[in-house]
């Protein structure tokens, strides 16, 4: 066996130090930041950019809308802490929580898995949404998980639970039928900007829900 002349060095990266839990997370997460706990580890995102502001913004605006009209339940924005495990606490662009589950809401975070989880995706986020945060969803229980990318439905990825599992669909002739939102119906269009780069209008989109 050789005997190394000089001792092995140990760095404290290397070490084994335990991940960081849901209540350090709460503890230490800045305020000013949107930051997630990721398998232990706390991960500050890019501030995000016009596109994925301004479709969040109509989503929100529609969602709660609708959700307010027929009292289906709360739907919350992205700075708000959902425990998903001891060491997976996210905050998702949008969700929603149904009326009966309303008790998970609390002053400073959801506590258990919201109905619908919607991430708006980015270059910085996808990896995580598409990868571990949508396997963890799918553990929690979520029921439904929209990832959409913003510039266009080729990137755009619509889960939906059957039994254990969160099963990809599609859209049937542009629309989604929401299993988490009673009587929603997401026509896909709505999600991407016309050829006037415009979204649509939330008031005609509530008007076509029946919510006016």
């Amino acid at each position: 066996m050789t005997v190394l002349p000089n001792p092995a060095v140990r760095r404290v990266e290397t070490m084994g130090r335990p991940g960081w839990t849901h209540e350090d997370f709460m503890r230490l997460a800045p305020d000013g930041e949107k930051a997630e706990l990721i398998n232990g580890d706390i991960i500050i995102m890019s501030p995000p950019f016009y596109e994925h502001e301004r479709l969040q913004v109509f989503l929100i605006t529609v969602l709660s809308m609708f959700v307010g009209r027929f009292s289906l339940g709360e739907v919350l924005g992205s700075r708000t802490p959902v425990r998903i495990s001891a060491d997976q606490t996210y905050e998702p662009d949008i969700l929603f929580v149904s009326k009966a589950r309303e008790h998970i809401i609390t002053r400073s975070e959801v506590t258990e898995a919201p109905d619908l989880v919607i991430e708006i995706l980015s270059g910085g986020t996808a990896n995580y949404d598409r990868g571990d945060k949508l396997a963890n969803y799918a553990k929690a229980g979520v029921r439904e998980v929209w990832l959409i990318d913003p510039f266009g439905p080729a990137g755009t990825q619509f889960f939906q639970r059957q039994n254990d599992e969160l099963i990809e669909v599609a859209d049937l002739d542009g629309i989604l039928q929401s299993i988490a939102l009673p009587n929603f119906r997401l026509r896909t269009a709505w999600l991407w900007p016309d050829a006037a780069g415009n979204l649509p209008n939330p008031y005609d989109v509530l008007k076509e829900l029946g919510a006016i």
